[in-house]
């Protein structure tokens, strides 16, 4: 098939790196693949060039935008989006060029990649991978209701990530018009893991971009009600640096004054970390404190390298951890209950492994190749059904 895909970030979020993996595998397969892109700066472009992914550069807006935005900014943002229609000319031009027979959008921020379908005349998938206002605090331009119309509209399917995530658009977007997928994650991830028995110290492990959704506050709030019952052999390792968000870089703030007060020895900031695989080796088990994952890659990589993880309660969590058997959950943003699945491994640590085990047997069904399947599978469904 010939398949065009529409990016819409310049730096490799666990969107983007779903895209990057999902294109490599798709051509490997035998299928020609197309990558459009707003920026030539950044992540995402930078892979799909090392893996020699024929990628076109066209600018475009998002029909999302942060609502914590002032009116000056918002006002810009719609400015921009008003001329939506010009790149998305170029990008149905592109598709007759190449013969396209279908156009992907990696994101539901974007619309730009179904506008150019409806141009082109051809069917569009479009990959719902966030919540938008409940974990990026983003909002439609044109609302949530016209929004999903238009989505329910497009000659295609949406796919989730999750079935949470599509229990949250089952008002406005019928069953026939969207499926569920899973992400997939590169097998490179696999990590079986040796399991030695630990005489030191304990360690936990939180990753991913510093900001106030992903709960690094909850994690450091739960290792000082340890500290202060007593607990001494363990540590929370805190891996990711903050965004050009001021907000980000204010948070990152608080949570080291917060450490350097009252968890020395207790806690480390390691920063921006390349070799995930290589560090979760070192680490016992991973903590998931956002409030509300729409798939959470950073579980299923942890349990490939064959970490327990103690998630929230909410978001696609549940799906993923199944509670004393490959983890534990806890109350969204309840350090105290956090603290007492803490308490947990660090009383019962022979749990570690059998729960490791069963975290890294479980994530197998999550395997990119998988997902290329499902996904090449519904590529073909759609363009037969026209």
């Amino acid at each position: 098939m010939n398949i065009l895909l529409v990016a819409h970030e310049r730096n490799l979020g666990g969107a983007s790196k779903s895209l990057v993996t999902l294109a490599d595998e798709l051509r490997k397969k035998g299928n020609k693949v197309i990558v459009v892109i707003p920026f030539k700066s950044g992540q995402v472009y930078a892979k799909l060039k090392e893996l020699q992914i024929p990628v076109h550069k066209i600018f475009f807006g998002w029909w999302m935008m942060p609502s914590y935005w002032n009116p000056i900014l918002k006002c810009a943002f719609r400015m921009l989006y008003a001329t939506e229609k010009i790149p998305a000319v170029r990008i149905a031009r592109l598709a007759r060029k190449e013969n396209i027979q279908i156009i992907h959008s990696n994101s539901s921020a974007i619309d730009v990649g179904a506008l150019a379908a409806e141009m082109a005349k051809l069917p569009h998938v479009w990959h719902f991978r966030e919540f938008g206002d409940m974990d990026y605090q983003l909002e439609y331009l044109k609302g949530r209701k016209k929004s999903c119309r238009f989505v329910s509209k497009v000659n295609g399917k949406a796919v989730f990530i999750s079935k949470s995530l599509r229990d949250y658009y089952r008002e406005e977007i019928a069953d026939k018009e969207c499926t569920v997928i899973y992400n997939g994650i590169s097998e490179d991830f696999l990590s079986p893991k040796e399991y030695i028995k630990n005489t030191s110290k304990m360690v936990f492990l939180i990753s991913g971009n510093l900001h106030r959704n992903k709960g690094q506050d909850t994690a450091l709030k739960a290792v000082k009600i340890l500290k202060d019952k007593g607990f001494e052999r363990f540590e929370l390792w805190i891996a990711g640096q903050a965004s050009a968000m001021s907000d980000s870089k204010k948070y990152e703030q608080e949570l080291r004054e917060f450490a350097d007060h009252n968890l020395k020895d207790y806690c480390r900031f390691l920063g921006f970390v390349s070799d995930m695989k290589g560090l979760r080796k070192k680490t016992d088990i991973e903590l998931v404190c956002s409030n509300r994952e729409a798939f959470g890659r950073v579980t299923v990589e942890a349990m490939m390298s064959g970490n327990p993880v103690i998630g929230t309660d909410t978001g696609a969590n549940p799906e993923l951890i199944e509670d004393h058997k490959n983890g534990r959950l806890f109350q969204n943003g309840n350090a105290q209950d956090l603290a007492e699945k803490m308490q947990w491994f660090l009383e019962n640590p022979e749990y570690i492994e059998k729960c490791g085990r069963e975290a890294y047997t479980f994530s197998n069904r999550f395997l990119s190749s998988v997902n290329t399947d499902n996904i090449e599978r519904l590529y073909r469904e759609v363009v037969k059904q026209q």
